[in-house]
């Protein structure tokens, strides 16, 4: 990857110098536009004279998204005293930050075409990463929760652009690796002119989400080269690379768990402090979370 900083204004100008980046900036033009219900929530959110009231009535434009939320918002998880059952209410009880997780959720699942073995693994994927990432920034303290659960639910979002783009080829990709053909970023670049990294962050940028969010998708797998970029984004990184580890150990979005991950020896887990202790407690209690809001945002347990 190109080791020319990333502007927080002009991701095109930085991407230009990169051959990977310019063939994803154009790649994106052709895939459809966030939903209407996440475009309009994210410019209700911006508004700082923003309300519970005003939150919920954008939400409740999508009753499959609103219908989501709310049973999220009434999981053990979060576990309140009292049930939540009006979208004000859970604006109220949850917060903008966490209401904002759950609807770019909602709008990543509704960014696929189709929605067989492949996305529901994808899906399970961003959901399981976005769970594990937030668990660890609680634990270590080293980050805004729900900002560590957005990085970790959009970290793989260029493979479901790359799915959207064209399925066929992302299939044979898929079947490739499972093969053990090669190598994920070898045989990306056999289908597709960019990695799934380099497309997902293009489309972050197009959405026009932070900088730190557009850094974390590009570096997900690559934490140390996100320091050119800042602190900030390196910790996000960071982070999200550990949240996809516990996925793979946990079987999340996976054909076959990777029991065999050593958690405890990950480089990012020194990195961030996470304990022992605070290991085996995402690992024992994840899977609950993770099966509650696959049901609420899938429909399966």
């Amino acid at each position: 990857m190109n080791s020319t900083p990333l502007p927080a204004a002009s991701f095109t100008e930085w991407a230009q110098s990169d051959p990977d980046l310019v063939c994803a900036l154009a790649a994106v033009q052709d895939l459809p536009a966030m939903t209407d219900i996440v475009c309009d929530f994210l410019i209700a959110s911006e508004d700082p004279d923003w309300s519970a009231k005003s939150i919920a009535q954008v939400i409740a434009r999508d009753p499959v998204v609103a219908a989501g939320v709310l049973k999220v918002a009434n999981s053990s998880y979060y576990s309140f005293q009292r049930q939540i059952s009006n979208l004000e209410g859970a604006v109220s009880m949850l917060g903008l930050s966490t209401i904002k997780s759950l609807v770019l959720a909602a709008g990543v699942k509704n960014m696929n075409k189709r929605f067989g073995l492949i996305e529901k693994l994808l899906l399970e994927d961003a959901i399981g990463c976005a769970l594990c990432s937030r668990e660890i920034a609680r634990k270590t303290r080293r980050y805004d929760p729900e900002e560590a659960f957005l990085g970790g639910l959009l970290r793989h979002i260029g493979k479901i652009a790359m799915n959207n783009l064209d399925s066929e080829k992302y299939s044979q990709l898929v079947q490739g690796v499972y093969n053990g053909e090669g190598e994920l970023s070898v045989l990306e670049h056999k289908h597709f002119p960019y990695s799934h990294a380099a497309i997902g962050a293009a489309l972050l940028y197009q959405w026009n989400l932070s900088p730190h969010l557009v850094a974390s998708t590009l570096y997900h797998n690559d934490p140390l080269s996100a320091e050119k970029i800042g602190e900030q984004a390196c910790t996000l990184s960071t982070l999200v690379n550990l949240g996809g580890s516990f996925c793979m150990h946990l079987g999340f979005g996976q054909r076959v768990p990777s029991e065999d991950l050593n958690i405890a020896d990950h480089p990012c887990t020194e990195a961030l402090g996470l304990e022992a202790e605070d290991i085996n407690d995402i690992l024992q209690n994840i899977p609950e979370a993770f099966d509650q809001a696959c049901e609420s945002f899938m429909g399966n347990g």
